[in-house]
């Protein structure tokens, strides 16, 4: 049991880590969030895909759900070029 509970721990501050290092403004960039089971219910929206949220999760920490607030994949500008003549 004390091997899983450093596990835990090491996510929870590698977590935390990556919320301190990136500002909110940008968490909506990312379209997995990890939803932690505890009481405040926390949500880290820093991952770009299913597999990482859950290798995140640590097996019973929360769940993974794609992020409400993710604008999607953002696509270069058009460029028409007009034909001379």
């Amino acid at each position: 049991m004390g091997t899983s509970r450093n596990a835990a721990l090491a996510i929870l501050v590698a977590l935390g880590a990556m919320m301190a290092a990136t500002s909110a403004s940008h968490a909506q960039y990312y379209p997995w969030c990890l939803i932690l089971t505890d009481k405040v219910g926390a949500w880290t929206c820093y991952f770009s895909t299913r597999e990482q949220c859950v290798a995140s999760s640590g097996g019973n920490l929360g769940h993974c759900i794609q992020n409400p607030a993710y604008p999607g994949p953002q696509s270069a500008p058009s460029r028409r070029h007009r034909a001379n003549g």
